[in-house]
């Protein structure tokens, strides 16, 4: 159960309610839809949204996923706040007294006429002219939207300029890392490139000097009701000093590389395998950063010697966590002669059966073994095995990175 120290108060709750016209089921349906990209664990019950816009305290997780919806308003307040574009659709909107008021119908409408509109359709000359009025005012709103739009990308842009992301490369062994900057001693080369946000590089003067200014003022949402800005917009600063930088690829399009990951492997009752694995991955650029596609996962694990390649069953292991303890019959017989010439060398260097055998231990006792352990397979068990070992692999390669 949350304790008090586990809640907050939701800051914008205020300029969220008004930005949505107080219509919480709207701010409940993209919790429902966004849930898990947000970090919840699952969708938020109304009584929770009503309280986090009530101002009221609530679990930390719920304010943080109400910051990203109030975000995503205020990257593109336009696609929240589009009316309706015909006058029958309104009541789906907004109810009719708000377009009443809104629209200010009262300068050539009746609203007794007005509030009989979803029964009894408006003439053709009111329903005109409350389209025209609908029109105008749709237009400023948009008109007010685009210009927020335009402001708060140049603030961000700014912001982008003064605090950049960046991606660190290191080149170890002739292939190329992207990640957290290993000991200096282990790469030939390291770099950082910035990526992201392309700031304010390559905007006018006065571009600039406006993303200054903007900076300083405080850029809230839209009023819809007066379909027009909530803030004045202050003018440009002049003579500014400011550095920004191009965001592009630095070695093309595409360039192969690896990615080093670590494995565990729990054994029962017994201690931990651990294995350092490496992945073949290709980065390829996404017009403001490299992304990564899976090339072959685990394709060499390091041991003692360095770096080798993967065998089929490590390969299982490390895509399922799955260690294997049956074989079918079909798999042993396809490692049969490998199977007795190392078992056989084996047999050879035991005390007992060289007292068993002094002339040597003949290769026909070890094929009997070989026999016996094959009659021996329970052949259901090891393709009960399978089957679960397939059904992880797939899970597996559905979450593979592609382009």
């Amino acid at each position: 159960m949350a304790t008090k120290a586990d809640t907050v108060v939701f800051q914008e709750a205020e300029a969220l309610r008004q930005f949505t016209l107080g219509q919480n089921k709207r701010v409940e349906a993209w919790l429902t839809d966004n849930w898990e990209h947000v970090g919840l664990s699952g969708p938020i019950n109304k009584s929770t949204v009503s309280k986090a816009l009530s101002s009221m305290p609530v679990v930390k997780p719920v304010a943080d996923a109400l910051d990203v919806l109030f975000s995503e308003m205020r990257d593109d307040p336009w696609a929240w706040c589009e009316p309706p574009g015909h006058v029958e659709e309104m009541p789906s909107y907004a109810p009719l007294t708000w377009w009443f008021k809104t629209l200010r119908l009262k300068d050539g409408l009746p609203w007794s006429r007005f509030e009989r509109m979803p029964s009894k359709p408006l003439t053709d000359e009111d329903r005109s002219w409350v389209q025209e009025r609908l029109d105008e005012w749709s237009a400023r709103l948009k008109a007010a939207c685009d210009q927020f739009k335009t402001d708060r990308a140049l603030v961000r842009a700014l912001e982008a300029d003064e605090d950049p992301e960046f991606q660190n490369w290191h080149r170890i062994d002739g292939e190329w890392r992207m990640g957290k900057k290993p000991p200096r001693d282990t790469a030939e080369k390291d770099l950082r490139r910035r990526v992201g946000n392309a700031g304010l590089y390559g905007r006018s003067e006065d571009e600039i000097g406006l993303a200054w200014a903007l900076a300083d003022a405080t850029i809230t949402l839209p009023d819809i009701v007066e379909a027009k800005l909530t803030y004045s917009r202050p003018r440009a600063v002049s003579g500014v000093t400011h550095f920004s930088e191009p965001i592009e690829p630095w070695n093309g399009q595409e360039f192969d590389g690896v990615e080093i990951a670590e494995f565990v492997y729990d054994k029962p009752y017994t201690d931990t395998e651990a294995y350092t694995i490496k992945h073949r991955v290709r980065f390829y650029w996404a017009g403001d950063r490299y992304k990564v596609e899976d090339v072959e996962p685990f394709a060499k694990v390091k041991d003692v010697d360095g770096w080798r390649a993967t065998t089929a069953q490590e390969r299982d292991l490390f895509m399922t966590g799955i260690k294997r303890k049956h074989l079918t019959r079909g798999e042993i017989a396809a490692m049969r002669d490998e199977w007795i010439e190392r078992t056989w060398d084996v047999q050879k260097a035991e005390p007992s059966l060289r007292e068993q055998f002094p002339d040597g231990v003949p290769r026909s006792f070890t094929e009997e073994a070989f026999e016996r352990v094959f009659r021996e397979i329970d052949e259901e068990a090891a393709a009960d095995e399978q089957r679960e070992v397939a059904r992880q692999r797939m899970a597996f390669m559905r979450q593979l990175r592609r382009r």
